[in-house]
């Protein structure tokens, strides 16, 4: 059972800087992100991978985020310790669906999305805000979508500690607004 976050947890996210946390790759990608009204914006300009990370690696945590986007197609996603696993924000690029919630994880062997669920079409809510919880356990992973539990994995290849990165992937002019990150350590 995923742990209760406390109301005195702290945020990752001082709601005015991108302090703690770097750009990747460094070069010709900062512009895509930016501090407004405490929120972390990210809008591709040039259609470029760009990542967001943490400095500080993180092992068992759970991490609660809001995220809402005004483009009708958008690909991004969490990494919950480094870049081996992913939880997907939006269309899979690959499959051409939403998979909100599920988990990106190819380096498992176990096809590129070895956790799905069905339940994407009636909890997320595209242009409006949603809340993202992410528990992450030695190797497992649970996610919970609006208050609905979405997915339960166990990873494989799956690093002890990493930083959490966001993602906005290349390719697609999109927006996308994250706020209220979270993250206690179990």
């Amino acid at each position: 059972m995923p742990a209760v976050v406390a109301d005195d947890a702290p945020s990752i996210f001082d709601g005015k800087t991108l302090s703690g946390w770097e750009v990747r790759p460094a070069q010709g990608t900062a512009e895509h992100w930016r501090v407004e009204d405490e929120m972390i914006i990210a809008e591709n300009v040039n259609k470029k991978e760009s990542e967001l990370w943490t400095i500080k690696p993180y092992g068992n945590y759970e991490l609660e985020l809001e995220f809402k986007t005004p483009s009708d197609y958008y690909d991004t996603g969490v990494f919950p310790r480094g870049n081996s696993h992913q939880v997907q924000i939006g269309i899979s690029g690959s499959l051409q669906i939403d998979l909100t919630g599920c988990i990106y994880a190819p380096v498992d062997g176990q096809g590129s999305y070895p956790a799905q669920t069905d339940k994407v079409a009636k909890f997320n809510r595209p242009g409006q805000w949603n809340k993202l919880r992410i528990v992450v356990q030695g190797k497992h992973i649970d996610t919970i979508l609006n208050g609905e539990p979405f997915v339960s994995y166990d990873a494989i290849k799956f690093p002890e500690t990493g930083p959490i990165g966001l993602q906005l992937h290349q390719g697609h002019h999109m927006k996308i607004m994250f706020r209220n990150l979270v993250l206690t350590e179990l």
